[in-house]
């Protein structure tokens, strides 16, 4: 999804960047990247984790400060690091009135501080050279190299945390059931299969708790684990597209209940929502 962050910036000199004016934006404006920025139901995804009053908090990447505000209320310190200026502008802006956050410009080879309680890595972008990782290879080689630039990037964030911190980890599913009914991968996020992102985590060492936030990790309306998957008949509306209209080969809405059935929603679901401790 492309960048808006200027068109926020523009909208916030309109309307006001408190809770109001975001709310006022939200009811003018009818683009669905706006709802994806602003909407409160972002918090969804973390609104139930965890999080004492004395924990340190990084956050990699400040996607329209949609989660740090959440963050902020729970946390006692919150460092958002993103390689936008403009992206954390719309952040400060909209949580101008948190004393607790603190916003950092560059990639993450200019974090200087670890130990962190909680590290978050929310939707990473495909571009690494905003995570300052070279990445080298195309054609039959691709593959591999995203894999290889994904583990680089999750092993990087993972180094921030303190022993027994956890890094929360959210990507799309390279290999979700939207994808065979017809839907496109958006090529500016990354993504990666279940099996991959069980590989990586592996490698690391030990494996992490999975969740399956639906009917994705933008606006999540529920939210799946391992420990309670969804039976048949039970899955809300899972038709989600943000920026434009795409193809529906078959009821992905059928397709779901027969892979419940057979315990393989895992593998098809659209997005992968995983918490792992540094041991």
């Amino acid at each position: 999804m492309k960048d808006i962050s200027y068109d926020i910036l523009d909208l916030m000199e309109q309307y006001g960047s408190d809770e109001a004016g975001i709310q006022k934006i939200l009811e003018q404006g009818t683009r669905p990247e706006l709802l994806m920025a602003l909407s409160p139901i972002r918090e969804n995804l973390i609104d139930w984790m965890e999080i004492g009053p004395e924990e340190r908090i990084l956050e990699i990447g400040s996607g329209y400060g949609s989660l740090t505000g959440c963050l902020a209320k729970k946390a006692g310190d919150v460092l958002v690091v993103d390689p936008r200026p403009e992206n954390l502008e719309v952040n400060k802006r909209r949580h101008k009135e948190k004393k607790n956050i603190r916003y950092q410009y560059g990639e993450l080879s200019g974090i200087e501080e670890t130990g962190f309680d909680q590290v978050y890595l929310v939707g990473p972008k495909t571009r690494e050279a905003e995570n300052g990782i070279e990445k080298k290879g195309e054609g039959h080689n691709k593959r591999a190299q995203d894999l290889l630039y994904c583990k680089q990037l999750i092993k990087r964030a993972a180094g921030f945390l303190k022993p027994g911190g956890q890094l929360i980890l959210v990507l799309p599913n390279s290999k979700a059931l939207k994808i065979w009914a017809g839907g496109e991968l958006d090529e500016q996020e990354l993504s990666i299969t279940l099996q991959d992102l069980k590989n990586i985590l592996e490698q690391l060492g030990g494996q992490g708790s999975f969740y399956y936030p639906l009917p994705d990790y933008k606006l999540p309306t529920a939210i799946y684990s391992d420990a309670y998957l969804p039976a048949k008949g039970e899955l809300p509306n899972l038709f989600a597209e943000y920026e434009k209209p795409r193809y529906r080969l078959f009821s992905e809405e059928a397709v779901y209940d027969m892979i419940c059935e057979a315990g393989g929603f895992p593998q098809f679901a659209n997005s992968f929502f995983v918490i792992w401790e540094k041991r």
